[in-house]
């Protein structure tokens, strides 16, 4: 009995020691993490803030093409307006009769 008695108390040694070993392993993870958790932090919020400098100087970009643009097709249409209406009937005309093509069949 007692070497079955030494046998059980050599296994809970064994697993106290497991235990302990355990514990300090998940605090030494839970630190790695906690660390790297911190970095990719920081990492992704210098990414966010150079993103977010990008995205507004390229929508100032496009924002001031687009004003270009609407200003030149607004003195054109004005210089020369005949051809502009020209077009939007011609446009009017063949969708028109692409519809009435597509509904008789």
């Amino acid at each position: 009995m007692t070497h079955t008695t030494h046998s059980a108390d050599k296994l809970h040694e064994a697993l106290a020691l497991l235990n302990e070993a355990a514990k300090e392993k998940r605090e030494e993870v839970q630190r790695l993490i906690a660390e790297k958790y911190t970095d990719l932090t920081s990492v992704l919020g210098d990414a966010a803030q150079a993103s977010g400098h990008w995205l507004k100087k390229e929508g100032n970009l496009v924002a001031d093409t687009a004003k270009e643009a609407a200003s030149t097709a607004d003195e054109s249409v004005r210089k020369h307006p005949r051809y502009y209406i020209g077009g939007a009937a011609a446009v009017a005309l063949i969708l028109g009769l692409l519809l009435l093509l597509g509904r008789k069949r």
